[in-house]
Order: structure tokens, then sequence, then C-alpha cells
């Protein structure tokens, strides 16, 4: 998850990496493909040889995202007529990029990288759908030589309900850092998370005596959220009522800092914070 706009530089650093190693790029994350050019020229990038021997495909974003009306389905369900992301289409969009640029180059292999979030109207429920289920089939689709990386900004992101998260998480196996780290996600994963909010709020006895209800009575736990990501927030919202919005804005807090792409920046600040409330003289 890109935080501000510097955060592109980084992103353009771990793609000269991938081309240096003697893998091909189609980058379509931002909607001026041309200023893209000019901001990753000024990173550094050697783009004319990249862009002559076709092993570097800088795009516009919608020139690669294909949208359609949300009107009747095939099961008989009326739509609303709004604009939403067409996941079939779109792949193939993909696909018919990365097979020519494959058939074309010597490369290893081809590191796709898009953004939806913000083509994709995240605050309406429908729109949403259509794309996590996008996501979901992206990662079944695109199979070795094939990476598919998928960009998302903080604003984007920022009106989505943990639950969304936690599904975008899902899709997806790992998630991308400074320095080209790979974090892979999953249960264990959630379960820190999870873990870090509840004693944020709660404190350590309380939380383990909290999550041990909510897995023996409701059985919440990290494998039943990554099954089903909807499960947490109508759990937490029957066992708290009220007062859980304070525990899912912790958990919110957690994720983002999870999938921030200074993470490690972050968690050392995080402790730096930590280590200076311990030395604060008690009253």
């Amino acid at each position: 998850m890109l935080e501000r706009p510097s955060d592109y530089a980084y992103l353009y650093g771990i793609l000269g990496r991938y081309l240096a190693e003697g893998y091909g790029v189609v980058y379509a994350v931002e909607p001026d493909a041309s200023k893209a050019a000019q901001a990753m020229a000024s990173a550094g990038f050697n783009l004319e040889r990249h862009l002559s021997d076709g092993t570097l495909k800088i795009l516009p974003r919608e020139s690669i995202y294909v949208f359609s009306n949300n009107n009747d389905d095939d099961n008989g369900s009326s739509g609303d007529g709004s604009r939403v992301l067409d996941g079939p289409k779109t792949i193939e969009s993909w696909m018919r990029i990365i097979s020519k640029m494959v058939q074309e180059t010597q490369v290893k292999g081809v590191i796709a990288i898009g953004s939806i979030d913000a083509a994709v109207e995240w605050k309406r429920g429908e729109s949403m759908e259509h794309a996590l289920e996008y996501e979901r089939q992206t990662g079944k689709k695109f199979e070795s030589p094939i990476e598919a990386v998928c960009v998302y900004t903080a604003e984007a992101l920022c009106a989505v309900p943990v639950s969304t998260i936690i599904a975008i998480l899902n899709a997806h196996k790992y998630t991308i850092h400074d320095n080209a780290e790979y974090s892979e996600w999953g249960d264990d994963k959630l379960g820190e998370v999870l873990s870090a909010a509840f004693e944020k709020v709660l404190g350590a006895t309380t939380s383990a005596l909290v999550r041990k209800t909510l897995q023996s009575v409701y059985k919440l736990d990290e494998r039943s959220i990554i099954s089903e990501p909807a499960l947490l927030e109508q759990v937490l919202a029957k066992f708290f009522r009220d007062s859980s919005a304070v525990i899912l804005a912790a958990i919110m807090k957690n994720l983002k800092s999870e999938v921030a792409f200074h993470r490690r920046q972050q968690q050392q600040q995080q402790q730096m914070m930590v280590s200076a409330d311990s030395k604060k003289p008690r009253s």
C-alpha cells in the first residue's frame, strides 16, 4: 500500500531490479503513461533501452482495465446500471499484452503491475464485489513465469471496511514493501494483527479471555475469518455491540500498518513510541 506520492520512486526502483535481472515489466498503475515514464526517467531508468527492446511497457491504467454497466446479470438479478470492473475482459486485456511480450522478447518472465483502486468506487458494495472477484481470479489465471502485482494507495482504501481489506489480502499471497521485501499473508499474520489490536484496546489478560470466548462461542478464529472476512465484523457487533467500532478501528490501523510499503519504518517508529512511553515518570 502506497501512502504518499514519493513512494512511487521506491516502486520504480523495484521495477528496475526486475528489468536488470532479465524480466519484462508491464506497468499500468497510473492514469498518465507519459508522466509515469518521465518520473521513471528521473529515478534513473534506462527507458530508451527497455522500451526499444520491448521488455518494458508503460501503459495508462484505463487502457488495461475494462468496465461495463452493472445491469441485469445471468441470474436474473437487477443491477443499478453503475460502472463496474469487468474482470474476465480485463484479464484478457492483460494476457494479450503479456503474451506478446513473451513471444517477442527473451525475458525470463513478466511482472504485471496494475492498480484498480482509483478506477473503482470502493464505497459502493456492488462495485467492490466485482473488483474483489477480479482480484481472486487474477491469482488463478496468472501463472509462472508471470507475476501479478496489485498496487493500492492509502487514500483509496481509507473508506473500506476491515472485511474488504482482509478479502483483498486473501486474494494475494504476499505483500510487497520497500527494498523488495516480500511478506507472506495468511492465518499467522492475521493472528498477529488481531492479537495486537485486542491487546491495545482491552489489555493482555482481558484480550486473551475475550478471544477464547469468541472462538468457543462464535467459532471465530483466524481460519474462519480468512474463509469469510465479513464474519469478523458480524461477530464483534454481536459481542461488543456499540463498542465494536473501537476494536475494528484498532484492527484497521494494524492491517494498514502491516501492508504499508514502508512497513519496517512504521514498526520502528511504533517501537520507539512504546519505548518512550515506558520511560515516562509515573505520577
